[in-house]
């Protein structure tokens, strides 16, 4: 009796619960594209790329804002109602109300797994190898076309990033105070961050105080503010420091990861050379 509750457990867990462990790779014998809903244009872009003509992609929340909060219309939750697969990175944490809102039957909702700020060049590669990864194996037929797209791309992106980069070598060690968001990035252009601010209404006087005096110590001529956040939240700060202010994107612009890197580094060069 008790081998018998046992063997019908076992084939409980293949028959209901498996489905639900390991994602459904996509089936479509009509040979239409993968419908992918991206919650922000770092993901979104990466899924083009890699994804090329064999998939449709929209983005939800416009490069320029904010992804961390967001209230979905009923044309973004009609859209994740008719999507395959809904791509968002874990801070994102409005998509549990999206999930509720558009339903999750005959679609994922993936999380990506890729950890740092992907307008690094080598975490935005990882990235695009998860994407590659994850296409791929949803869709079998055509992996040989996703590793070469993610080949190329990140072939370019490397090739790129090291000649942008080295308009940057004098910035080596020179102190800076930022927006919390691109203080990762800022360091591994080689600055020196000595303090950070979050979004404008975070900004309160005491705090502004706190970085005037800490920006008055170290001598920071560079205060640098993160698009997404607020485009003149540190303009203050500069303005009581004598320092320089420049203004980079935390997200993909224009469709090209590379002209967006391309065009931070020439904002940073402008303000710190």
């Amino acid at each position: 009796m008790l081998m018998k509750k046992i063997a019908l457990c076992i084939l409980f867990f293949i028959f209901y619960l498996l489905p639900v462990v390991f994602a459904a790779p996509f089936s479509d014998p009509n040979k239409t594209k993968i419908i992918i809903t991206a919650t922000n244009s770092n993901i979104g872009e990466l899924v083009k790329i890699i994804g090329g003509d064999k998939v449709d992609v929209e983005i939800i929340v416009p490069p320029i804002s904010c992804s961390v909060s967001y209230d979905p219309s009923p044309s973004v939750i009609e859209r994740v109602m008719k999507s395959n697969l809904v791509l968002s990175n874990k801070w994102e944490k409005w998509v549990r109300k999206l999930k509720i809102e558009a339903g999750d039957r005959g679609k994922i909702y993936k999380v990506m797994q890729t950890e740092g700020n992907w307008m690094i060049p080598y975490i935005h590669a990882r990235a695009a190898e998860e994407v590659k990864n994850m296409l791929s194996y949803m869709d079998a037929e055509n992996a040989k076309y996703y590793d070469q797209n993610y080949a190329r791309h990140a072939y370019n992106v490397n090739f790129m990033s090291e000649r942008i980069i080295k308009e940057l070598d004098g910035v080596y060690g020179k102190k800076v105070i930022c927006n919390d968001k691109i203080r990762d990035v800022l360091e591994s252009f080689g600055f020196d961050v000595v303090a950070v601010y979050g979004r404008s209404e975070e900004l309160t006087a005491k705090k502004l105080a706190y970085l005037i005096d800490v920006g008055k110590k170290k001598d920071v001529k560079i205060v640098i503010d993160n698009l997404q956040s607020g485009t003149s939240t540190g303009r203050e700060l500069a303005l009581n420091l004598g320092a320089n202010h420049a203004v980079i994107s935390n997200f993909i612009l224009g469709k090209s990861y590379i002209n967006t890197f391309r065009d931070n580094v020439e904002r940073i060069k402008q303000a710190a050379l």
